[in-house]
């Protein structure tokens, strides 16, 4: 993922948390990607995910031959979370919706 994709995604966080949807925590995203892969449009993940998500994720998305873009961001999930305005942490993200963002699926496929 280059650069400038992830640094447009971390930017536009706290717009996408506001006006969007996002689903937070590894168990939830590792769900909804087996369960309803068509509504995640990104995976956001912090500079520090948990044991073996990494692991977990790559089978999913493998398993089931998904192409949705996998962010890995430079934040550790502490600052994620402050991107997001969450009082925890936040080790990773799904995208379900952008909301007010000026971002779009498209742009995470430059």
């Amino acid at each position: 993922m280059r650069a400038e994709i992830v640094k447009k995604v971390e930017s536009n966080i706290p717009i996408i948390a506001r006006s969007g949807k996002i689903m937070y925590g590894a168990t939830y995203v590792l769900w909804a990607l087996e369960n309803t892969p068509d509504k995640v449009k990104a995976v956001v993940v912090s500079r520090n995910p948990p044991p073996n998500f990494l692991h977990n994720l790559n089978e999913i998305i493998n398993k089931k031959g998904l192409k949705i873009p996998i962010i890995f961001s430079r934040r550790t999930n502490m600052e994620l979370a402050d991107l997001c305005g969450r009082p925890h942490s936040v080790s990773v993200l799904a995208i379900l919706d952008f909301g007010n963002a000026a971002l779009s699926e498209e742009d995470l496929y430059e």
